[in-house]
């Protein structure tokens, strides 16, 4: 465990999460917090990826031309970057979407799946629509202009209302930010699956060696 460590992490100024963590905890897919909190609160060190993006890309690139024949005004992923600092919590949540895209009343948020559709697509989305009207370098953008979120997939397009913005969504985004700083460490829960994918190293985790 973390607090066992002789040489422990730097502790960050201020917790700070990725967008794509918060949807896949509020979807249920990743049922140890404990990985997560630690990089919310911790500056650990993240192992290179093997993920080939060339699918992601080509499908980036495809709907980015079709927005523009559709005369949207888009920005796409690095210039999309956005942060946030919670008010309730303490707390910088940070996200990219693929595509932003802007027309007359409306201000559309895509994001390109190449791989099989999960539940945390959904929340990854709507967290996106609800940063938007708070970052400073979007929040004028979407001032007087209406949300809609996009998932794109190889063989469909799902739309997602801002209705979804509910209570019942801010509920549940609540309760995950409450644990991610939360002083408290969560108890891993360690076993084949969940520890076979986790890029937290060995050394900040003992259950994770045994499992």
């Amino acid at each position: 465990m973390l607090t066992t460590l002789q040489n422990q992490p730097k502790k960050r100024l201020t917790p700070y999460a990725w967008v794509t963590t918060i949807a896949q905890l509020m979807a249920e897919e990743k049922p140890c917090y404990y990985a997560p909190w630690l990089r919310t609160q911790y500056h650990i060190p993240t192992p290179p990826s093997d993920y080939d993006s060339t699918n992601h890309d080509e499908m980036l690139i495809q709907r980015a031309v079709e927005l523009q024949n559709q005369e949207h005004q888009i920005t796409v992923e690095n210039h999309n970057s956005i942060k946030v600092f919670g008010n309730k919590f303490k707390i910088c949540i940070a996200g990219r979407p693929d595509i932003i895209a802007i027309k007359n009343d409306w201000v559309i948020v895509e994001d390109c799946k190449s791989g099989k559709k999960r539940k945390s697509h959904r929340y990854q989305v709507l967290l996106y629509m609800l940063l938007l009207r708070h970052a400073d370098n979007t929040k004028e953008q979407c001032k007087n202009r209406q949300l809609l979120g996009r998932l794109i997939y190889p063989d469909e397009t799902e739309d997602i209302s801002s209705i979804y913005l509910d209570q019942t969504f801010l509920d549940k985004l609540h309760q995950t930010l409450k644990i991610l700083t939360s002083p408290e460490i969560p108890t891993p829960q360690a076993n084949q699956w969940n520890c076979r994918y986790c890029t937290i190293p060995d050394q900040y985790c003992s259950l994770k060696k045994r499992a």
